[in-house]
């Protein structure tokens, strides 16, 4: 019986809802096979991914998925689980994944193990099974020059449905997105808990019901973002090891942090003031991640920074403290974060040789210039990044740059880079494109992004033998018109990404020979024509011209 053609547009829609899992499809069908077969119905359904229709046929076929769990290696079962704690159509970067798990106590210290290799095999094998999908978005941080695709990992929602319920069972973590008698009795000696709804801890009952939990080791607010404040009962969760408040905004730091928890591994809040010098009471924190509600940009002599207290905090792996800098130490020895790999968001002022000298294991770096008017203090502190010989991620921007007709005249990139370098992106630096051979020359770099005109300048000559050891390459907002590829150069590129250069009409030089896929998103057609040309001769090409599409090789 073909399907009513007022029920088709709903009927499409809730096909797209059921993700591609051919089970969905059936029990969701057989469900509204039975249910009322009008309009209103069929479209309550189609716009509501939480529908009792959607959830009667995952509560089916729990049965069924359950052994696709059981049967899962054992050091992959934890980490499947705890994808479950993000709400529906909620991804999660691979970083915040990995540094997640190290906290948790997943993944053991280890100077030999290459954590993200180790993490992506994990990601990919689930992938393999189709319980967990991968997705490259667009989002956008303020302004279109802070856009990028980042790539996050969703669970299907029916597995994510079968995780919720086997984690609440064994005892992994607890849901929490209303408060019933179920919620509370299922919070009982839990040892995570997982908020989907923030406004919870403003209910009384609620409030108390967390508070009582005494054996809660994480609390991860994973659900929409919340801008008013809401109380957190803290004080009581004295063995936490895991916060996670980014979603929930602190008009006041939480003392009761400083005072009780003492235990904290990783710490994530929203909070737009300066911190208490207290806060190196926490001295077993490692993840320490702190975002602005508002994006306020400060005149150089109104800078803030951190106290000099966050130099007494020796086991910090992660710094991520958005709209404050790094002081400049003492001249004690003690001055020093050894364990310290990763500092991002600072600006040029953290940047200076006796910060640097103090964190000899750094491995990632992203600085952050909020105005323009700022921004010559990066060519200073680019001296000082090449000393940095442990440097393998470095990532720089200038919010909300404006540039005047023509390049930039005198701009000029260090002469040195780290040797160490793997992977680097700029945005909205305006350099002239005759300094990418400082780039060029650098011998271990596998991953290049040039966002928002990062280099300027209507012609890209790149020279014979540079790139050698590149594998990736974004080109994104450029006004680049020629760009002519030397011999010998890119000889390991893979993947090229060409998006928005309406500029850019013509391709010169030789074939990339180890090129798999391009990627050109609304740009000039001429260099669609001339991406094709540089492809091996018979691979098949499809292109289209719609935002999402690409031309594939």
């Amino acid at each position: 019986m073909p399907c009513p053609v007022e029920l088709k547009e709903a009927g499409k829609k809730i096909a797209e809802n059921c993700e591609g899992l051919p089970l969905t499809i059936v029990k969701v069908a057989n469900l509204l096979f039975k249910a009322d077969k009008t309009t209103e119905y069929w479209n309550e359904v189609a716009a509501k991914k939480q529908h009792s229709v959607f959830l009667n046929a995952y509560a089916e076929m729990l049965e069924v998925l359950l052994p696709s769990y059981y049967y899962l290696p054992q050091h992959l079962k934890a980490f499947f689980l705890y994808m479950g704690i993000l709400p529906q159509n909620y991804g999660i970067p691979l970083s915040k994944l990995i540094n997640l798990w190290k906290a948790e106590g997943f993944l053991e210290p280890n100077p030999l193990t290459d954590f993200e290799q180790f993490v992506k095999k994990c990601l990919d094998e689930l992938i393999s099974r189709n319980v967990v999908i991968f997705r490259r978005k667009m989002y956008f941080f303020g302004s279109y020059s802070t856009s990028a695709k980042i790539e996050k990992y969703y669970l299907n929602s029916a597995f994510l449905y079968m995780c919720v319920k086997e984690a609440g069972r064994s005892k992994f973590y607890q849901v929490l997105n209303s408060y019933t008698e179920d919620a509370e009795e299922g919070m009982k000696s839990q040892r995570r808990l997982c908020i989907h709804n923030n406004v919870l801890f403003a209910i009384e009952d609620a409030y108390n019901s967390i508070a009582s939990v005494s054996t809660v080791r994480s609390l991860l607010c994973t659900g929409p973002y919340h801008q008013y404040a809401v109380p957190i009962c803290l004080e009581y969760l004295r063995l936490l090891r895991v916060l996670d408040a980014l979603t929930i905004r602190f008009y006041k730091f939480p003392i009761e942090v400083l005072i009780k928890l003492i235990q904290l591994r990783y710490l994530a809040l929203t909070y737009d003031e300066n911190l208490p010098a207290s806060i190196s009471k926490l001295w077993n924190l490692q993840f320490f991640i702190i975002r602005q509600h508002l994006s306020i940009v400060k005149s150089p002599e109104n800078s803030s920074y951190l106290p000099m207290e966050i130099w007494d905090m020796k086991q910090l792996e992660h710094l991520e403290i958005m709209g404050n800098d790094l002081p400049n130490p003492n001249c004690e020895e003690e001055s020093l974060l050894p364990n310290l790999l990763t500092l991002l968001d600072v600006s040029p002022k953290s940047c200076t040789k006796s910060v640097f000298k103090r964190l000899p294991n750094l491995k990632k770096l992203g600085i952050r210039i909020e105005s323009e008017s700022n921004a010559d203090e990066l060519l200073s502190c680019f001296d000082y990044i090449s000393h940095l010989n442990g440097l393998e991620t470095l990532k720089c921007t200038i919010e909300n740059p404006v540039f005047t007709s023509g390049v930039v005249v005198g701009a000029r990139l260090p002469i040195f880079f780290p040797k160490c370098l793997k992977k680097l992106c700029l945005s909205g630096l305006g350099y002239p494109w005759e300094e990418m051979t400082k780039i060029g020359s650098l011998p271990n770099l596998r991953v290049l992004k040039l966002h928002c005109n990062a280099f300027r300048g209507p012609k890209w000559e790149t020279r014979g033998g540079e790139f050698p050891s590149l594998e990736y390459l974004l080109i994104e907002d450029s006004d680049l018109a020629v760009w002519t590829i030397g011999d010998n150069s890119f000889n390991l590129l893979g993947h090229l990404n060409i998006r928005h250069c309406y500029k850019l009409k013509e391709i010169q030089g030789n074939y990339l020979n180890c090129i798999r896929k391009i990627e050109v998103v609304d740009c000039n057609p001429l260099a669609a024509y001339y991406a094709r040309q540089i492809l091996f001769v018979g691979i098949d090409v499809r292109s289209s011209w719609e935002e999402d599409d690409k031309i594939n090789a």
